[in-house]
């Protein structure tokens, strides 16, 4: 896979509420079936709108992909393509994504999103182990996709982002 998957879900609604799914495996356009063996599920609150997380990775044999899912609220995903050889080496999608809908990240990808919505919970699987020696981060606005967007979704408002996200420089774009 070259870049992300948005993955559209069923959501069944009755007088109780809601129901969906989140589907472990899934046809990726009849081509062939993506099963993953996830092995931790990581959930981020964020009380505010326009909270900034990212942009991360895993390298090595702690490379990361990810199944990410808003379970309330609304994002705006980034995802960077960070794998040296690629064609699309350090080319930027980005992803709107909302409850009943997933985006999968592949290997190999930095990754990111803004909330746009107060009390936005995201929950997100990843199939390794996370190291902190084999982390990383990108600064996000040296990506003008993210930089745009981060700045007209947030106006005049305050972007809510940790020390960390502000001075990275471990990897250079």
């Amino acid at each position: 896979m070259e870049e992300g998957l948005l993955i559209h879900n069923s959501v069944f609604k009755d007088s109780r509420g809601t129901f969906a799914p989140l589907p472990l495996k899934f046809d990726e356009s009849n081509l062939s079936v993506l099963r993953k063996d996830w092995v931790q599920s990581n959930i981020s609150v964020n009380p505010n709108k326009f909270t900034f997380r990212g942009l991360h990775f895993q390298v090595g044999e702690f490379a990361q992909s990810k199944l990410v899912k808003v379970i309330t609220g609304k994002i705006i995903d980034f995802i960077v393509d960070i794998r040296p050889n690629s064609p699309n080496y350090l080319k930027t999608y980005e992803f709107v994504v909302e409850p009943n809908n997933e985006l999968f990240v592949p290997k190999g990808f930095a990754h990111g999103f803004i909330t746009t919505e107060d009390n936005t919970v995201v929950q997100y699987l990843v199939d390794n182990d996370y190291s902190p020696l084999k982390e990383g981060s990108i600064f996000w606005a040296d990506f003008n996709l993210v930089k745009q967007t981060v700045e007209r979704v947030i106006e005049d408002n305050e972007l809510t982002i940790s020390t960390k996200d502000l001075v990275t420089n471990n990897f250079n774009v």
